[in-house]
This record gives structure tokens, sequence and C-alpha cells, in this order.
């Protein structure tokens, strides 16, 4: 499975996830979902991430939004 990390943080593309095109990120005892537009979208919260650790994984998403959209792209096309 894909996969890009930074830190604690961890951002997933699952070769056999759904639409829309959203990544995983995932951190210790937590999951977001995060839809890949522009600017990124919050789609779900698993767990309780502190609101510094959801601020990183937007605009980590949203510095990285090409190559997660590539990622995608890649396995969903």
């Amino acid at each position: 499975m894909p996969s890009i990390r930074d830190g604690s943080l961890r951002w997933v593309v699952y070769p056999n996830d759904h639409p829309p095109p959203h990544t995983h990120v995932i951190g210790p005892g937590w999951e977001i979902r995060i839809e890949l537009t522009q600017p990124p979208s919050l789609l779900s919260v698993a767990g309780t991430p502190k609101a510094a650790e959801m601020a990183k994984a937007l605009i980590g998403t949203s510095q990285r939004l090409a190559q997660l959209r590539s990622l995608w792209s890649t396995l969903h096309d």
C-alpha cells in the first residue's frame, strides 16, 4: 500500500478504495480521510486528533496534493 511518511503522520492511498479521490492520514491513535480537492476537504475523523495534528494533516495534504492525486490516478484509473 503506497504511503508517504512525515514524522508521526502517514498519508495512505488504498488501491481498493472508493471515490471520491481521497487519502487517509494516520496519526497516533487516529485517522482522518481527506478529499483530494483544492483546497483539500475533510471527509471524516476517527479517534481524537489534536487541532495541531489536524492542521498538519490538512496542510501536508495540500503540499502533497499533486503527488497524492497522481497516486490515486495510478491506482484507480
